[in-house]
């Protein structure tokens, strides 16, 4: 959750709220171009955060500014269209007016997915996090014992990214087996979801850190007034069984075989990449001189010199994999669902009971609302609130997904996953006397636990005695 004052989250939850504002600032090359309030027709902000890591995360950003000289245009050749970086820095900040002054938030950073769009004025663009951006291939994973620590450093560094934040118990974690070749970002995912950690942007670094559904806490409170009309949906999937997870087993072969082989034509010097099958120890055969030959689990890179065309050959010990499962059973509904945890970089019995028991810890809950609210650009996937629903009880919930729009005033829709009940808590005065009301009712309040006041029932009296007196 973004940091704001007091004054903020009053002003936040009031009925009639002051005017809502955004600034977007884009920055290609030396330049940089700021859009504000009276420039910009919409803005979506997306987030998409999966507790255990089983998908990647969706960060995403989308905004449509007013544009009626063409300067995004591609049909105007002195615009800007042409000349703007298809991967240039976005910053997007979104604020409130308080009396008279604007509050920002801290801004979120985006990388632009392309040039943007043009139509009858309206010049449109998208963008994803840093994180969800890095979707180049990578295949430099190789077959060692390693800890999950490393192999992050490793993916990280091979993208180009030097600012991260990846938690120190990785440093205890290990696996034997290679990382396959894809994307980083699904690299990065499997290694979250493999750590029980979870995968996101975190104040614009790209942050791994456990997940524990015990650490959750919050303060944030969305009633019922910030709800629209007929807009929480509620539903609930069902009673989970059994949860299971694979553990993989790599087995390296005693001979070498052929793992690779074909032409290659080369005119003078030829920079080579080539893919095969997971190996060990391999070694490279060609009729032209080979240099800088490196070879990783399943790829290498090598220089060939000559001119024509070259047979290539690759040796190695392949490396086999086998799968075991283990399971727990989370209930006695054998009618329930059963969910399934894969994860090819699981080869150590502790990390797959974790992954098993970490889980069905998160997945005991089956209760989720899809809810259209008032937008509070200050809330992000994988915060705790307490939410009040439509039959008297307020409940914990965590949110899973999170879009913010804008377009003049600001709205919100989210899917949060309900925790637990948090009603009949009630206030208690500092010698754990429970406090009533006017009316003899018990006086509730909102939390996992009864409060108990540093102030007595009759200190409570004063105080509002005195306020009453101020107020007439």
């Amino acid at each position: 959750m973004k940091q704001t004052s007091d004054t903020y989250a009053l002003a936040m939850k009031e009925r009639c709220r002051d005017k809502s504002h955004v600034k977007i600032s884009l920055t290609s090359g030396s330049e940089t171009y700021e859009f504000l309030d009276d420039e910009i027709a919409n803005v979506t902000v997306n987030s998409d955060i999966d507790p255990l890591t089983r998908r990647v995360p969706k960060e995403e950003l989308s905004f449509s500014i007013y544009d009626f000289n063409g300067r995004y245009s591609p049909s105007n050749p002195s615009g800007r269209w042409h000349a703007l970086d298809e991967n240039a820095k976005i910053t997007i900040q979104f604020g409130l007016s308080i009396g008279g002054n604007i509050e920002w938030l801290s801004e979120d950073d985006f990388i632009l997915s392309g040039r943007p769009s043009y139509s009858s004025g309206i010049a449109s663009f998208k963008a994803r996090s840093v994180l969800c951006s890095l979707t180049k291939t990578y295949y430099k994973g190789t077959f060692e014992h390693k800890s999950f620590y490393e192999l992050c450093e490793d993916v990280l560094t091979d993208a180009g990214i030097t600012d991260y934040d990846i938690s120190d118990s990785l440093q205890e974690l290990y696996t034997d087996a290679p990382l396959p070749i894809t994307t980083h970002l699904n690299c990065l995912q499997l290694i979250a979801h493999a750590c029980c950690c979870t995968l996101r942007t975190v104040g614009g670094v790209i942050t791994i850190a456990p997940f524990e559904m015990d650490d959750l806490s919050s303060d944030f409170i969305m009633e019922l007034g910030s709800i629209a009309f007929n807009g929480d949906t509620v539903s609930k999937i069902d009673t989970l069984y059994k949860v299971e997870s694979d553990l993989y087993t790599y087995t390296e072969e005693e001979t070498e075989t052929v793992v690779f082989e074909s032409s290659i034509d080369v005119d003078e010097e030829a920079e080579c990449h080539i893919e095969y099958a997971l190996s060990t120890e391999q070694r490279i055969e060609c009729e032209a001189e080979t240099q800088d030959v490196v070879f990783y689990g399943r790829s290498a890179d090598f220089k060939i010199i000559g001119t024509g065309t070259y047979y290539v050959k690759v040796y190695g010990k392949k490396v086999n994999s086998s799968v075991s499962k283990s399971e727990a059973v989370i209930s006695l509904n054998t009618g329930g669902s059963t969910d399934s945890e894969k994860n090819q970089l699981i080869t150590d019995f502790g990390m797959q009971s974790s992954l098993i028991y970490h889980a069905a810890n998160y997945l005991q809950f089956r209760l989720t609302h899809s809810v259209k609210y008032r937008g509070n650009p200050e809330l992000e996937p994988l915060d705790a609130l307490y939410f009040e629903t439509g039959y008297g009880p307020f409940i914990t919930a965590l949110i899973l997904t999170h879009t913010i729009t804008y377009n003049g005033a600001l709205s919100g829709t989210m899917t949060i996953k309900s925790l637990t009940e948090v009603s009949e808590k009630y206030l208690y005065d500092a010698n754990e006397l429970k406090v009533i009301d006017l009316e003899d009712s018990d006086v509730g309040v909102i939390g996992l636990t009864d409060y108990i006041s540093d102030y007595t029932i009759e200190e409570m009296d004063e105080f509002i005695e005195e306020v009453q007196d101020e107020q007439t």
